[in-house]
């Protein structure tokens, strides 16, 4: 019988709020008694004095490990086997995306809950059904989908408010992307020519667009002062779970497109120039070159113009390329093959002018 792809609408329990932390036991113990914690250095140096003692209240067990690498296969065998050696009976994870996707992968093979802990706004990965998996050094090589949803989400406005206002940014590009990719080719989607699904998230995605261009930069100012307002806990909450949702409307597939692989393609071509800087970065780039592919140009300039006022990268040589033809045909020719590019001509063509807009 064919597999279906269900539809996995994001966290059983999204909390954000000030004060996650101080209560982070009471939620972990919903799940286990023994909580096993991996977080990056920089994540637990800004969360751990403020989760202990929620544990000891709870009366929770746990086991503590610092990993700064990345969400490779070899590291999540290497975790699961940590776990359950342990004999721990639910996952902790703090930090960004990496952390994320590594912790979901392991708790979905070993079939544990999973509570995630995001310090910063970056990407909706802590919300996400799926994990993007690396090597060791961190060229990416695919995607992980899982059948369930995340157990718990507990977003602490005080560190988001403190995170580095660059990961921000990083995360209103990539909230506003879906908006752009969805539509890939086209203009706009309608409920005459695409189907209720897609449709739903494609509005709902326009909503977050609209918000994160009327309120992002002011969140960005914000955070910049690490002030916790009623903006940044907006852009916050559209950055993490609206944006979790869309990708579940679209059941974390197809909702992203040339933006996102030229992210990866960056990755894996171009990975000594672009380590040092963030999926949204790279992904906020690729989507001028998006813009140009759906036929809307009389976005790109505003785009731009937005993206330079949160200090972001607009083109290839600002993302550590030199800008020359021969780096954008290896991207061409990686991009021209994907199911986003119809194998026409025309569609090359398209494609071809699009990248020019970022070179």
């Amino acid at each position: 019988m064919e597999k279906y792809i269900s539809y996995r609408f994001g966290a059983g329990r999204y909390i954000q709020e000030p004060e996650v932390l101080e209560n982070s036991g009471t939620e972990i113990a919903r799940f286990g008694k023994r909580a096993y914690i991996i977080g990056g250095p920089n994540a637990m140096n800004a969360v751990w004095k403020r989760m202990e003692p929620s544990f000891d209240k709870a009366q929770i067990a746990y086991e503590k490990e610092i990993y700064a690498g990345f969400p490779s296969y070899k590291k999540i065998e290497i975790l699961k086997k940590s776990i359950t050696d342990k004999q721990c009976d639910v996952l902790v994870g703090i930090g960004g995306g990496r952390i994320m996707d590594l912790t979901k992968a392991a708790a979905d093979q070993l079939s544990i809950p999973i509570v995630l802990i995001p310090t910063s706004a970056a990407t909706c990965a802590s919300f996400s059904p799926l994990s993007v998996i690396y090597t060791d050094e961190g060229k990416c090589v695919g995607y992980l989908h899982f059948d369930y949803e995340v157990n718990a989400v507990l977003v602490d406005e005080k560190v988001m408010s403190e995170q580095p206002p660059r990961l921000l940014a990083a995360g209103i590009m990539d909230a506003m992307a879906k908006y752009i990719e969805i539509a890939n080719g086209k203009p706009k989607i309608t409920l005459e020519t695409d189907n209720i699904s897609k449709y739903s998230a494609y509005r709902m995605a326009e909503d977050i667009y609209n918000i994160l261009e009327k309120y992002g930069k002011q969140a960005y100012l914000d955070v910049c002062e690490k002030k916790n307002t009623e903006t940044v806990h907006n852009v916050i909450f559209c950055n993490i779970a609206l944006t979790g949702i869309v990708s579940a409307l679209m059941r974390a597939r197809r909702q992203t497109a040339i933006a996102h692989k030229l992210y990866e393609s960056m990755r894996t071509y171009y990975f000594k120039e672009s380590i040092n800087y963030l999926h949204g970065e790279i992904v906020a780039t690729g989507l001028i070159a998006q813009l140009r592919f759906n036929h809307n140009t009389e976005a790109i300039e505003r785009l731009k113009q937005y993206m330079k006022e949160m200090e972001m990268p607009i083109n290839l040589q600002d993302l550590g390329l030199q800008g020359t033809e021969d780096e954008v045909k290896v991207l061409f020719d990686v991009l021209k093959q994907t199911e986003f590019v119809e194998d026409t001509n025309e569609a090359r063509e398209e494609l071809a002018v699009a990248l020019k807009e970022i070179y």
